[in-house]
């Protein structure tokens, strides 16, 4: 007759103190190796470089939108940052299949449950550095003069959680699929879907949230108060998927079913609750985009500089200097008293509601509609022919967009709004004004020729106007860009009422400057709908 005697309860409360002490070394090692690992080292250069260089370089964008550039950033950190956490877990936990060492670890102290918790607990330590480097960029960011928006802490979280995820997905393939390839293959199919959820914002899905980033619903920076992302749902909902992950890497390495399934279940509800949490979306907040686009003015603060008056969002207000320097580069090349009267104004509009790639009404007819709600807005606020700007700065054709719209007040006597297309010698003398400027103008307005076909577009897509000159009339303007600048502008001034009047051709403005012009169109694809 034989009898099982248990161990003492002091000798298995020191076998279970060893296997932790144990534990906790592999997961050092572990860790120190993943972190030192060449895919790990390559991925966090791959990742930080193209940022540092754009952030350094000369004309480099000083304006960011902070909780759009967060997102740029959990995408970048789930393409270089996840996937090589995945790649380099799963070689990690491959490891002993691949050097044949399998028999020899099954005698070592700690059985297969714990040495998976220590490479699952080795996985924080990528996660952990992700989160001090996100954590620099958005403070480095958010330090900037120019900066807009306010961050939410638990986006500055999310990438750290990307990468455990995707860690602990590497960690579990590799015992479900006893080949390497396997990680890459899904770190590139992840890459897949996550391009797919970005693009699929353009259609007003929201799909991507189950993806472990969080796409923006919108594809333009908004103020804050109207922005309705579900940063800390999704961060629970990413912490229910490391739960499920951790506790299916456990049970398939050997621990008791009765502790792993209650576990599961508990990580599954988790991760239900806080998935399903993400499509619930704010009724105030979406009112409050429907409401800010039509009249953005009670939501925004507005101050004088030198006459003119300034109105932004409070996100926004670091750009007025920015936008008042491109307004007297302006100005300052037409004659005294060529901005005649109401007193000149900027004021920035945001297109939060009906934006054109979620479908909506298009037509002359809408086209106007809006003119009239713009103008009746600004009149309202006592800024009447404000000159409008949207949320995106930075950029050389964005400058050279709010340099058009200024040019256009200047010359028309009021401001774009709605579709509005330019002819004659006010085309050209729009086109002129912008490129002569500055630099960064005269960049955008290259840039945008060459985007542009039939027309030149002064177009700045975060708002809903646009200002269109004929490619003949723009021409024209470009041509003076290409003379002597004192020539041009005392032309410019000596004859500033016959270049602004409605009746003055392009043949006739070509003569005058003493530039070419080309040949007239046929009568059928002549202008129409030019500003009168």
């Amino acid at each position: 007759m034989t009898a099982l005697l248990s161990a003492p309860p002091a000798l298995a409360a020191e076998a279970a103190a060893t296997r932790r002490q144990a534990m906790l070394a592999l997961t050092r090692f572990e860790a120190i190796r993943m972190l030192r690992h060449p895919i790990t080292v390559a991925a966090f250069l791959l990742y930080l470089g193209p940022w540092v260089w754009t952030l350094t370089r000369p004309g480099a964008d000083r304006y960011p939108v902070l909780p759009s550039d967060v997102v740029t950033l959990q995408m970048a950190a789930m393409l270089l940052l996840g996937g090589a956490t995945l790649v380099v877990a799963n070689l990690a936990v491959l490891r002993e299949h691949r050097h044949r060492t399998d028999a020899v670890s099954d005698l070592l102290v700690l059985p297969p449950p714990w040495r998976t918790g220590a490479f699952l607990l080795a996985i924080l330590a990528p996660a952990a550095l992700t989160l001090v480097v996100v954590g620099g960029q958005v403070a480095t960011l958010a330090a900037l003069p120019g900066r807009a928006g306010t961050v939410n802490l638990f986006d500055v979280a999310i990438p750290a959680a990307i990468v455990a995820v995707l860690g602990a997905a590497g960690a579990l393939l590799a015992q479900v699929v006893r080949s390497p390839i396997v990680a890459p293959l899904t770190a590139v199919l992840l890459a897949a879907a996550g391009f797919v959820a970005i693009a699929s914002v353009a259609t007003g899905t929201s799909w991507g949230r189950l993806l472990p980033l969080l796409p923006d619903d919108l594809p333009i920076a908004i103020p804050s108060v109207l922005v309705d992302r579900p940063s800390g749902r999704h961060l629970a909902y990413l912490a229910g998927v490391i739960a499920v992950l951790v506790v299916l890497g456990l049970f398939r390495s050997g621990t008791r079913a009765r502790v792993a399934l209650p576990a599961l279940a508990a990580a599954l509800a988790v991760t239900v609750a806080g998935g399903a949490a993400q499509f619930v979306r704010d009724d105030a907040v979406l009112a409050a985009r429907v409401t800010t686009t039509d009249n953005p003015a009670p939501v925004q603060t507005c101050s004088s500089r030198e006459g003119v008056t300034y109105c932004a969002f409070d996100d926004f207000t670091s750009w007025i200097p920015a936008w008042e320097g491109v307004l007297r580069d302006v100005v300052r090349l037409t004659p005294p008293g060529a901005a005649g009267s109401p007193p000149l104004a900027v004021r920035q509009w945001v297109w939060a509601d009906g934006y054109p790639t979620f479908g909506g009404t298009f037509g002359p007819e809408v086209a106007e509609a809006r003119a009239r709600s713009q103008r009746a807005t600004d009149t309202a606020a006592g800024t009447p022919e404000a000159i409008p700007v949207g949320t995106s700065w930075g950029d050389n054709t964005t400058a050279a967009a709010f340099a058009g719209g200024v040019a256009f007040r200047l010359v028309m006597g009021r401001a774009v709004a709605g579709d509005s297309t330019l002819c004659g010698a006010r085309g050209a003398l729009v086109v002129w004004l912008t490129g002569k400027a500055n630099s960064r103008t005269a960049a955008g307005l290259r840039q945008l020729d060459n985007q542009s076909s039939g027309s030149l577009a002064l177009v700045d897509y975060t708002i809903d106007n646009a200002l269109y000159v004929d490619d003949r009339d723009a021409a024209v303007g470009l041509a003076m860009l290409d003379r002597p600048a004192a020539e041009i502008a005392s032309v410019v001034t000596a004859h500033w009422a016959e270049l602004t009047s409605p009746e003055t051709t392009i043949e006739q403005a070509a003569s005058l400057l003493g530039v070419p012009v080309g040949p007239a169109p046929d009568p059928a694809f002549a202008n129409v709908g030019c500003e009168s």
